[in-house]
């Protein structure tokens, strides 16, 4: 299934779950990203930069699995600072890790109900 990615992410559409947002793992932010993120929360580069971002491997991160693991998440599972979120929230699920196998893929499908929907409308065209 992993090899119909284009055809999967063309149908794909977010449901707004905020499982992807709860999954393990790191969100880089580069410098226009926090400040757009700060400008959102109404703080400064320098708050947001001590208050949210950690460095792990020399790269600034906003969430990793043992600082800030539900991100930007409000009580109702939606991105508080969603119009402002970084790459790797923008363009999930368009990632690397999820397409390299049938199983990375199944997966992420048990965790995403928009994946799993797009993945459910690719396979009945088969």
């Amino acid at each position: 299934m992993h090899v119909q990615k284009d055809e999967i992410l063309r149908q794909f559409r977010c449901t707004g779950s905020g499982n992807c947002c709860r999954a393990s793992g790191y969100v880089r932010v580069t410098v226009p990203d926090m400040i757009n993120m700060a400008k959102k929360l109404q703080i400064s580069l320098d708050e947001f930069r001590a208050t949210i971002v950690v460095r792990v491997n020399g790269w600034e991160m906003i969430s990793t699995p043992t600082h800030r693991p539900l991100c930007f998440l409000d009580e109702s599972n939606r991105c508080t600072v969603y119009n402002e979120r970084p790459l790797a929230c923008r363009t999930y699920p368009d990632w690397p890790e999820i397409w390299e196998s049938d199983a990375a893929l199944n997966d992420e499908v048990t965790r995403c109900p928009g994946l799993a929907s797009a993945v459910r409308q690719v396979e009945s065209l088969r």
